[in-house]
């Protein structure tokens, strides 16, 4: 039977760094094989927004745009089961 052998980090990651340099396989296929990572999405400045600000058609948009949203319709019948327990 085969066995499994235990690779240092550190020389595999050296090794894949050098098979991309030589072209032997391409930072494309690692990632694809390894899985893609999360996108990190960074929030550096954000301006409160003020309700008193909002007009009828603001409300009014905001309130389109949930009733369109899966995930809040889920989390709405979600309470409604809990405030009728």
């Amino acid at each position: 039977m085969a066995e499994l052998k235990e690779i240092n980090k550190e020389q595999l990651l050296q090794e894949l760094k050098e098979r991309v340099i030589n072209k032997e396989i391409t930072q494309k296929e690692i990632t694809n094989i390894l899985g893609k990572p999360k996108k990190v999405e960074m929030i550096s400045e954000y301006e409160k927004p003020t309700l008193d600000n909002l007009t009828t058609e603001d409300w009014k948009k905001a309130c389109q745009t949930l009733t369109k949203n899966k995930t809040y319709q889920e989390e709405v019948k979600l309470w409604e089961t809990v405030d009728n327990e």
